[in-house]
């Protein structure tokens, strides 16, 4: 699977996304203009305490999700992003 966020960066390649938290990214974001801090803490979680979701997964899932941040939420969400990387 492969999105473009923006013309001018390279295309990212998405392993598996996890789409109940992309669908759930984008409900945020057509309510709010943004994904809740809930929607971050939820799959962080899933990622590094329950391991629901392997690393990559999470990354991936973030990528594609990147299109539902505002630019004032960009330094959480890649704060979030590291986080999931690293573990």
């Amino acid at each position: 699977m492969r999105i473009d966020f923006n013309t001018t960066t390279p295309r990212p390649s998405f392993q598996k996304v996890n789409e109940k938290y992309l669908k759930k990214a984008e409900e945020w974001y057509r309510r709010r203009g943004n994904i809740n801090s809930t929607w971050y803490d939820s799959l962080r979680e899933d990622v590094i305490i329950f391991k629901d979701i392997s690393p990559q997964d999470g990354v991936d899932t973030m990528l594609a999700a990147k299109k539902y941040v505002n630019e004032g939420s960009m330094g959480f969400f890649n704060h979030v992003l590291e986080c999931i990387r690293r573990s």
